[in-house]
């Protein structure tokens, strides 16, 4: 599993934990998360655009989920310790505040 940092910002439409993207861990040019660098999520072709176009904040609430697109992205996430079809059920569940409360408590568990 990738290395876990806390993270309490804004979870962007693809579900993203960013305390475990290796992105957002990395030691040098870390990015601040999607809360701070929303440019990066806007710039998102593959989920920003669809969720605007459809007027959604997570792709849960599209009537394709998971669509071909989201599946694919997801599965080339698996290698970093994220399931993103797991993610968007959780938030659906949960919401955003639990959901990043519930990241939170497993990297102080497993530290």
């Amino acid at each position: 599993m990738n290395e876990l940092k806390e993270y309490n910002g804004r979870v962007p439409a693809c579900g993203v934990f960013c305390g475990g993207c290796p992105t957002y861990t990395r030691e040098k040019n870390p990015c601040p998360g999607a809360d701070i660098n929303i440019k990066r999520c806007k710039g998102c072709t593959t989920f920003h655009l669809c969720f605007k176009d459809k007027g959604i904040f997570h792709c849960y609430e599209c009537c394709e989920f998971p669509c071909k697109k989201f599946k694919s992205f997801s599965k080339r996430w698996l290698k970093y310790g994220q399931d993103f079809i797991e993610n968007q059920k959780m938030l659906k569940e949960m919401g955003s505040d639990l959901f990043l409360k519930y990241f939170n408590i497993k990297i102080k568990k497993y530290s």
